[in-house]
C-alpha cells in the first residue's frame, strides 16, 4: 500500500470566514425543475475556458524553424507535448463552440495551426510521443493524446472551416501515424490496455482499418481487471477508474459492442458510494500514485452524463448536477465531447441525488463506506489509514496507530472480520534477535553477507497482537483498539485534521509542529459551523513521532498514547 504524505486541500479565506464551500445538503432537490440542459452547460464552460485563451496565446513557443516551435512549456518551462495538446483541447474549445466569444475567430486558426504541426513535428517515425516526466517512445502516452485529441478533429472537421485545413490535415498525419505504434506497441499499466484500445477504436471510427479492431481484441481477449464490487485492478477512484470509464465507453459505442459500455456502468454505480458531501472521492484504497490525495469526481462526467440520457438514471443525473454546479472549472475539457456526439442534445431525467444514506462493505476494494448526510466515514483494511471521518467542512483525513515494537509497530490490518455491526481489524507481528549460523552452513569468511538474517534461529521472540473494532450508529464512532503480548511497548494514536480549523481541550507538542496531545476528556474541532467532537483522551508518554512509524502527514495531528498492554475507546461524533 502507497506510504507517500497525504496532500491535504488548503483552505481558503472563505471557510475561515465560516462560510462553507460544500454544497447545501439539499442541493439535489434544490435543482429539481433547474437541470441544466446541453446548451446551458456549454455557455458556463465556454465562459470559463474563455478567460484562459489569451494567457494560453501568449505562452506558445515563437521560434521559427525550431522543432518545438508552436509548443507549449510547463511550469518547469520544459516545452513537451502535453503542455502543446492541453493548449489545442482548450483554444479548439473556443474556436468550435458557438457560445464562445471566439467562435471561429480567425485569430485563433494560426496558433492552432502551429500547435498541430508541433506535435507533428515532435512525434517519431514508429507514432509514438514522450511524456517527459517519465516515459519515451511511450505508445499508451500516444494513446492518450489520441483520444484526448479525437473530438477536436471530429468537431473543427465538421465546421470546414478554410481557415483550419491545415490544421484538418496536420490532425490527420499526427492520428494515422499514431496508428503505427498502437497496433504493435507494449504498455506498463493495467487501465493502459483500455486507453491503448479506445485510441484504436478512434482511428477506426475516423480511418477504418481491420487491424485496429483486431490489435483491439488482442488486448481484450486477457479479460477486463473488474471485481464484483465493479472496481479495477488499480482502484484508483480519482483518476484511472474514471479513465477506464470513458475508455469502455468510447469502445462500446463506436464498436457497437453495448457489453463493453456495461463495464463502464458498473464501476458507476459503485463510485456514487465513494463519492464524498463535497464532491470529493475516496482514494485511500487506491494502488497509483493518486493514493491518499486529494482527487475529485469530476473525471467521471462524461460517462455520468452519457449513461443519465442513455439509462434515464436519476441518480447519474445527480452526480452531473454536483458536477456542473460545484466544479465547472474542472470540465472544460468537456466542450467538444458535448458537441461531438448528438446523445448530449437529450435532455436528462430529473436528478434524485447522490446518495448519502448508507454502510457499504466493498469486500473485494478492501473498503467500507458509510454516509450519514453530511457524515462521511470510510475504514480501509489494510492500509496505514485505517480510518477517516468528516462531518461538514470539518475533516480528520486519517487515523493511524503505532507501537515501538522493533521498528515495525505501524498497525496495517491483516485480517478484517466484520459481523453485521462491528468491523474488526487485527493484526499480529513476531520479531525477536537471531542465533549463529551453524559451522556448516557458511563459509566462515563473512556468513552475514552470505546468508539472510531469516536463515538464522529465532530466539527471544515477542509478539505484538493489535485488534480495532469499529462501529457506528446514526453518524457517531466508537473505536476500540487492544494492543497485547510483548509489555511495556510505547504506543502512539494518531488522528490527523486537515488544516485550517480550531482545537479546543489538546495541548501543544513542543517537539513538532502542528501536532497536539489529548490528555483526557474529549477535544474539539471546528471548521466553519462544523465541529468534530473526538475522545477520550489518554498521554501516558509524548513521543508521537515513535520509530517505526510513518511521518506525520500535513495538516494537524492529536495523539493518544500509552504502554502495551494498551486498551483504549475513542469516539467520534
Amino acid at each position: 500500500m502507497n506510504d507517500q504524505r497525504r496532500r491535504f486541500i488548503q483552505q481558503t479565506a472563505v471557510v475561515a470566514s465560516g462560510i462553507s464551500i460544500l454544497p447545501s445538503l439539499a442541493w439535489a432537490g434544490s435543482m429539481k425543475g433547474k437541470m441544466n440542459g446541453r446548451d446551458e452547460v456549454l455557455k458556463k464552460l465556454s465562459a470559463i475556458n474563455d478567460e484562459r485563451v489569451d494567457g494560453l496565446l501568449n505562452q506558445q513557443v515563437d521560434n521559427p524553424g525550431d522543432t518545438w516551435d508552436g509548443g507549449v512549456m510547463n511550469k518547469y518551462e520544459l516545452i513537451n507535448a502535453h503542455s502543446t495538446y492541453g493548449f489545442i483541447v482548450t483554444i479548439s474549445s473556443a474556436y468550435a463552440c458557438e457560445f464562445s466569444r471566439y467562435y471561429k475567430s480567425s485569430a485563433l486558426e494560426k496558433p492552432l495551426e502551429r500547435a498541430i504541426t508541433c506535435l507533428v513535428n515532435v512525434q517519431y517515425e514508429d507514432g509514438t510521443i514522450d511524456l517527459h516526466s517519465t516515459n519515451f517512445h511511450s505508445t499508451p502516452d500516444t494513446a492518450f493524446l489520441v483520444n484526448y485529441l479525437s473530438p477536436v478533429y471530429a468537431c473543427i472537421k465538421k465546421m470546414k472551416q478554410s481557415g483550419l485545413k491545415l490544421f484538418v490535415s496536420q490532425m490527420e498525419k499526427f492520428l494515422t501515424n499514431a496508428g503505427k505504434c498502437l497496433v504493435t506497441g507494449g504498455i506498463h499499466t493495467a487501465n493502459h490496455r483500455w486507453v491503448v484500445s479506445a485510441a484504436l477504436a478512434r482511428l477506426n471510427g475516423f480511418f477504418p482499418d481491420p487491424k485496429y479492431v483486431k490489435r483491439i481484441d488482442e488486448w481484450l481477449s486477457e479479460g477486463i481487471d473488474m471485481d464484483a464490487d465493479g472496481q479495477y485492478t488499480e482502484r484508483s477512484v480519482s483518476v484511472y477508474s474514471a479513465v477506464c470509464d470513458n475508455m469502455f465507453l468510447t469502445m462500446g459505442r463506436l464498436l457497437d459492442r453495448p457489453e463493453l459500455m456495461d463495464v463502464a456502468r458498473k464501476n458507476l454505480a459503485m463510485t456514487l458510494y465513494y463519492i464524498q458531501p463535497d464532491g470529493e472521492v475516496l482514494t485511500d484504497a487506491s494502488h497509483r500514485q493518486d493514493s491518499a490525495y486529494t482527487g475529485f469526481v469530476n473525471k467521471y462526467y462524461y460517462a455520468y452524463r452519457y449513461f443519465a440520457i442513455k439509462d434515464k438514471n436519476p441518480e447519474f443525473t445527480a452526480v452531473c448536477t454536483l458536477i456542473e454546479e460545484h466544479m465547472p472549472e474542472k470540465i472544460t475539457n468537456f466542450i467538444l465531447t458535448l458537441q461531438e456526439d448528438t446523445i448530449f442534445k437529450n435532455k436528462l431525467v430529473e436528478p434524485s441525488k447522490v446518495p448519502d444514506n448508507y454502510f457499504k462493505r466493498f469486500e473485494n476494494s478492501g473498503v467500507f463506506r458509510i454516509r450519514r448526510g453530511a457524515i462521511d466515514i470510510s475504514v480501509i483494511e489494510q492500509n496505514p489509514t485505517f480510518f477517516s471521518y468528516r462531518k461538514g467542512n470539518a475533516v480528520m483525513q486519517s487515523m493511524r496507530l503505532g507501537a515501538a515494537f522493533f521498528g515495525r509497530g505501524q498497525f496495517v490490518a491483516e485480517e478484517t472480520e466484520f459481523d453485521g455491526k462491528a468491523i474488526v481489524l487485527k493484526r499480529s507481528l513476531t520479531k525477536g534477535y537471531y542465533q549463529p549460523m551453524p559451522r556448516d552452513k557458511h563459509s566462515g569468511e563473512n556468513a552475514w553477507k552470505e546468508l539472510s538474517r531469516d536463515e538464522r534461529e529465532l530466539s527471544e521472540a515477542q509478539t505484538m497482537n493489535v485488534k480495532v473494532a469499529i462501529s457506528e450508529s446514526n453518524g457517531k464512532v466508537t473505536i476500540e483498539a487492544e494492543i497485547n503480548g510483548c509489555p511495556n511497548v510505547p504506543v502512539t494514536w494518531e488522528m490527523s485534521f486537515r488544516p485550517g480549523g480550531e482545537f479546543t481541550g489538546v495541548v501543544k507538542d513542543k517537539n513538532t509542529e502542528d501536532a497536539f496531545f489529548l490528555e483526557k476528556g474529549y477535544g474539539q474541532y471546528q471548521l466553519g459551523k462544523d465541529t468534530i467532537n473526538f475522545g477520550g483522551g489518554k498521554v501516558a508518554h509524548k513521543w508521537a513521532e515513535m520509530r517505526g512509524m510513518l511521518p506525520k502527514q500535513d495538516g494537524n495531528s492529536v495523539y493518544v498514547t500509552g504502554y502495551t498492554p494498551f486498551k483504549h475507546t475513542i469516539e467520534l461524533s
